[in-house]
């Protein structure tokens, strides 16, 4: 992930959710777990449009993300 510059970064629960809003691309770790609880964020004009790695986004990084200014789509809560 060194290719991004995390602009945005928030913990929340025992997530860390991180967001390079220039490159329109962010993702959440577990602070226990990693990335096997993890995944990718990819938005376009600050609203999220896709993620991989979990079946449905933890509510405490939905907060998180909106938490950090981006939208976050009620199909995607």
């Amino acid at each position: 992930m060194s290719n991004y510059n995390f602009d945005k970064s928030v913990d929340v629960g025992k997530f860390t959710v991180e967001i390079d809003s220039k490159a329109a691309y962010g993702y959440f770790e577990h602070h226990e777990l990693g990335d096997d609880c993890g995944g990718g964020l990819w938005f376009t004009k600050n609203e999220l449009t896709d993620y991989d790695g979990v079946f449905e986004l933890p509510a405490s990084v939905t907060c998180g993300i909106r938490e950090l200014g981006f939208i976050v789509p009620e199909e995607m809560e």
